[in-house]
């Protein structure tokens, strides 16, 4: 899944921005790949060449902090205009390109060009989608969280240019940052905001002050005194602006937070094809999976009898058992891996471990081409807590070899003992192994790393979310079938229960949004259909009110994948090889996976 800012991809994704980010920037840069004499001559190729390159300038320009994430640095000292003129700019830069897109003959196209238009296409219309019938801008703050952190974050974070360059930059933006805010409070319609969003909103936005105190002023001595001057006065003018807007956000926002954060079945559905990419009806993704849950639980079943049959004293449940007593033995075959859990203080130290043995072993197993760019695990930014267990950010498509960071949340401060215990129990040593596949080894930062080499900047930028996340879960099998086949029956019990989660997302997010769950129902459904543990099903609660449809590319994007490998496999016959199919399926970006499917086997591309 594509994180709203940049390239992060989550386990959680916030709000209604996570289906139309901008996903381009740069100018003029080649959009298609072009390896023969008779495509640059192509008549359609160049006036799609043209079109990109326009609207990924104007996109840049448009939204200045996309682009510095995205690495192209020419805008950043400047920061969104989120107010209704600026909206309008937006607006016009969409009508514009949908029109001139609609003018190609897209037959004409070469293929790659013909993968890029539909991508670019989607991406129009989910933003088209987003401005006039979702309204997002007047109702979900998070995307004005995201933009206010990630405009300071996204200078500091990474090292792309002098630090005294940045700073200056990050001056220029503090400098601009009350005005943003102003924005924010004109455009924000308070009842229709809903609770949970407000709640988190005023939890989030207090995390702009940590990036100022931690990131930006203990490096202010790299600036001259000038210079340096003018970054302490705009620190001490956005600490106000920021302080300002939190007494807003609680005082005003959250009383009057009254917006319902169900969308309802007409706009989930138009939002659903958008966000997949995909004409699957919600009916029979829901059916699909419910099928999905039902496997997935047979086979912990069976591997729970024999794991208990294993344990002296343990009476194992029968072959024939009833449902309540398969749902015991599950759950007393999981309570075997969570007693192997870290201490809170290890949550880092234990990512950071995992990071290290499962690049090791896929390295052995020579599973897929490796990254030339490092990645670093780290505590993740307070502007953006709240929300996601772990998230992979990875450096814009223009920022070639810069850190890939694998961004995991601490545990609250305020939790109490048990519910530490719970988070724990969840995120036992197995699960953490199982999150940093998915994040990093061979998941998202291998997967990004490889897309971002595309020779089509469109392409290393329009990313699929249902391409990247199912590609994180399909990651989680393939580890599982090369190592547990012979090995540790818990790590596969740990490896379906993530399966288990996956699926099961998609219903929670129709069941929240189209059939009208309440908490209850939404918690007996996650702990007890899908053995989650508390505190990972209240998250997911909190997550499915403040998203809607993202949480459906994990299950899709995961049959799509598993779907395309056994399609190489009965194609390529004796020359199929994991690396070779792993390769492959990743040198065409992050495209739908029609669309890879579509150019890895020369089929016509719709």
């Amino acid at each position: 899944m594509t994180y709203p800012l940049s390239r992060r991809s989550a386990l959680a994704v916030a709000g209604s921005a996570a289906i139309a980010p901008l996903m381009g920037c740069g100018k003029a840069p080649q959009i298609s790949a072009g390896t023969s004499s008779a495509r640059a001559a192509s008549v359609a190729d160049d006036a799609f060449q043209s079109l990109g390159a326009d609207w990924i300038e104007a996109s840049c320009r448009t939204q200045p902090v996309m682009a510095t994430e995205l690495g192209n640095h020419a805008y950043d000292a400047e920061l969104d205009d989120v107010s209704a003129t600026g909206r309008a700019a937006a607006s016009e830069v969409r009508r514009r390109s949908r029109a001139s897109l609609a003018a190609i003959d897209r037959v004409a196209l070469s293929r790659d060009s013909q993968v890029d238009a539909a991508m670019l296409s989607d991406q129009l219309a989910g933003q088209a989608f987003a401005e006039e019938r979702l309204q997002d801008w007047a109702w979900d703050p998070l995307t004005y969280s995201d933009l206010t952190g990630g405009a300071l974050y996204s200078l500091m974070a990474r090292d792309f240019a002098p630090l005294a360059d940045r700073l200056i930059s990050a001056a220029s933006r503090m400098e601009k940052m009350p005005a943003l805010l102003e924005q924010t409070r004109d455009a924000l319609e308070a009842q229709r905001v809903p609770d949970i969003h407000a709640q988190t909103y005023s939890r989030q936005h207090a995390g702009v002050l940590s990036i100022i105190d931690q990131l930006i002023l203990p490096r202010a001595d790299a600036l001259g005194s000038v210079n340096r001057a003018r970054l302490l006065a705009a620190t001490e003018s956005a600490r106000a602006a920021v302080a300002e807007h939190q007494s807003w956000i609680d005082r005003d926002l959250v009383p009057r937070a009254k917006g319902d954060f169900r969308i309802g079945a007409a706009l989930f559905d138009e939002k659903l094809k958008l966000s997949l990419s995909s004409s699957m009806p919600r009916e029979e993704l829901r059916q699909r999976a419910q099928a999905d849950m039902e496997r997935l639980r047979a086979e912990m079943f069976d591997i729970s009898r024999t794991l208990l049959a294993s344990q002296g004293g343990t009476s194992p449940a029968p072959p024939a058992a009833t449902e309540k007593q398969k749902q015991a033995a599950i759950q007393s075959a999981l309570e075997l891996a969570y007693a192997e859990r870290p201490p809170r203080e290890q949550m880092f130290a234990e990512a950071r471990r995992t990071l290290e043995t499962t690049t090791a072993f896929v390295r052995q197993h020579d599973i897929i081409t490796l990254p030339d760019a490092p990645v670093k695990v780290i505590e993740m930014p307070v502007f953006q807590q709240g929300v996601a267990v772990a998230y992979c950010d990875s450096p814009g498509p223009l920022d070639r070899g810069m850190d890939t960071f694998y961004a995991v949340s601490p545990i609250p401060a305020g939790w109490s003992e048990a519910q530490t215990s719970s988070f724990l129990r969840e995120y036992n040593s197995r699960s953490i192994d199982e999150l940093t596949i998915h994040e990093a080894m061979p998941g998202h930062y291998v997967q990004l790393w490889h897309a971002n080499k595309h020779p089509s900047v469109l392409r290393a930028v329009l990313g699929s979310g249902t391409f990247i996340e199912g590609w994180g879960c399909y990651a989680e099998d393939v580890m599982s079938e090369i190592r547990d086949p012979d090995g540790d029956p818990l790590r596969r019990l740990i490896n379906l229960k993530w399966a288990l989660r996956s699926t099961s997302n998609a219903l929670l997010d129709q069941g929240v949004h189209v059939e009208g769950w309440n908490e209850e129902d939404a918690m007996r459904f996650m702990t007890e259909a899908a053995f989650q543990e508390e505190r990972e099903a209240a998250g997911k609660w909190t997550r499915a009110r403040l998203s809607s449809t993202q949480l459906s590319t994990y299950y899709l994007g995961w049959i799509e994948h598993h779907a395309l490998r056994h399609e190489a496999k009965v194609r390529w016959g004796a020359g199929f090889s994991l690396k070779r199919y792993h390769d492959a399926a990743l040198s065409h970006g992050s495209p739908p996976v029609r669309l890879a499917r579509a150019l890895m086997f020369g089929e016509v591309i719709a």
